[in-house]
């Protein structure tokens, strides 16, 4: 990307510096005057632009260097050896420009980023940066202050690119970067769910790179609240089978669960037909327990089977399935009676059990009902029936109602409720 035009022999008469030169030749010093472009010949003595100020000492000590630096064979020793007197004579903002656009040149030459980046600050300070130009100068210190690691800098500079609308090559995710690489990984992921919102707002794209940089950053440093942000975003923007097992399994290794929220978790990877793997299939196995949802083991081991997922040599699995299948016939046997006892206990813990009965066996209506009556109770875990109330009526076609139960789900178990009311919107297409 070229953005400076060096100062060379060639264009010197046409330029702004040149003519300085001719005058500081001639003995005039202090502010030169510019020669008025030929379409504004016709326009008042008034309107002329304005002179350029470059001191006769400065002049003295930068010409020498441009035309070394323009030299077939420049010597870059001697020419960075020189440098420093001449920034020493740097007063105006005409003078910072053309021994920025030096400095940055002779750094390019010898693929010095510090010096580049000093180069383009000093122009940028000079205010002599065209405005429709800003934008892609300050993306040009940002990138050169990153691989300078001052991170402050690179932020700057790249948050000034963005306001000026120069998001070429999506600076926002180099400036999430700049928190990782101090350890601000707070701050780090603030700012990219900030820039995802912006482009939502916008109706644009949203970056995907984005949002799995934010997932693994969560996920890394053990950020459960973060983790349930971005995993989302992840399925909201990006749906797909390989998606929801990946945000499914990282937020239920990641989060710090115990076996009633793994189940809601591994249920909803199987009604997205998102079960990954074995540990899955092992999960979801441990978490209903086949002492507590037999038919519902069952109903998975044999999924598993017929995925090819799960081994029939297992001995384990093989074990688990038999002590399973017996229990859940006895329960199939006396389910409506069950469940009838369940309907009129008034023990908050009896309804949710009755509840998770109906569930396990597909009795949906039930489950709903059963549900519906724990939240009216004290001493209900909110969360645990809200969800399971939502799987309820999404069971039974109830999207919209699901999803509004799910979102009504707080505290920690709000991040398994939002990807539950994802994935309803998504199947109801809502």
């Amino acid at each position: 990307m070229m953005i400076f035009t060096r100062i060379s022999k060639a264009s010197r008469p046409s330029s702004a510096l040149a003519l300085a030169l001719v005058l500081a030749a001639t003995g005039t010093a202090g502010v030169f005057a510019l020669e008025q472009p030929a379409f504004a010949q016709k326009k008042k003595k008034e309107e002329k632009p304005a002179a350029k100020s470059y001191s006769k000492e400065f002049i003295a000590a930068y010409q020498p260097l441009a035309d070394a630096v323009n030299a077939p064979a420049p010597d870059y020793a001697t020419i960075n050896a020189q440098l420093p007197a001449m920034k020493a004579l740097i007063q105006s903002n005409d003078e910072r420009m053309v021994a920025g656009n030096l400095i940055y040149n002779v750094g390019t030459k010898n693929q010095n980023r510090a010096q580049q980046l000093e180069g383009v600050e000093l122009m940028l300070a000079s205010g002599q940066v065209p405005a429709e130009n800003q934008g892609q100068y300050n993306l040009l210190a940002g990138q050169l202050a990153y691989n300078e690691k001052e991170y402050a800098k690179t932020r700057t500079y790249l948050m000034k690119a963005v306001e000026f609308g120069y998001t070429e090559g999506e600076p926002q995710g180099l400036i999430a970067e700049s928190f990782f690489a101090e350890d601000n990984h707070a701050a780090g992921l603030k700012y990219l769910a900030e820039a995802i919102a912006a482009e939502e707002a916008a109706g644009n794209p949203v970056n995907e790179q984005w949002v799995r940089r934010g997932l693994q950053m969560a996920y890394n440093n053990q950020m459960a609240e973060e983790l349930g942000q971005f995993g989302l975003l992840f399925v909201k923007h990006f749906p797909s089978t390989q998606n929801w097992g990946e945000v499914i399994a990282i937020t239920a290794y990641g989060g710090g669960w115990q076996n009633p929220e793994i189940l809601d978790l591994v249920r909803l990877a199987r009604s997205a037909k998102a079960m990954r793997d074995e540990r899955m299939y092992a999960d979801y196995i441990d978490s209903a327990d086949y002492r507590r949802l037999p038919g519902e083991v069952v109903a998975v081991i044999d999924e598993g089977y017929a995925q090819g997922t799960l081994k029939k040599t297992d001995t384990y699995v093989a074990e688990v399935r038999g002590m399973a299948a017996e229990r859940a016939k006895t329960d199939r046997a006396d389910l409506a009676g069950l469940l009838s006892k369940a309907k009129a206990s008034t023990d908050v813990k009896s309804i949710v059990t009755g509840g998770d009965l109906a569930l396990s066996y597909g009795d949906y209506a039930a489950a709903e009902v059963l549900y519906t009556k724990a939240l009216g109770m004290p001493g209900v875990d909110a969360g645990l029936a809200r969800t399971r109330l939502g799987i309820a009526q999404l069971e039974q076609g109830k999207a919209a109602e699901a999803v509004a139960t799910f979102n009504a789900v707080e505290g920690k178990r709000a991040a398994i409720a939002r990807l539950w009311a994802t994935y309803a919107a998504e199947e109801a297409g809502i």
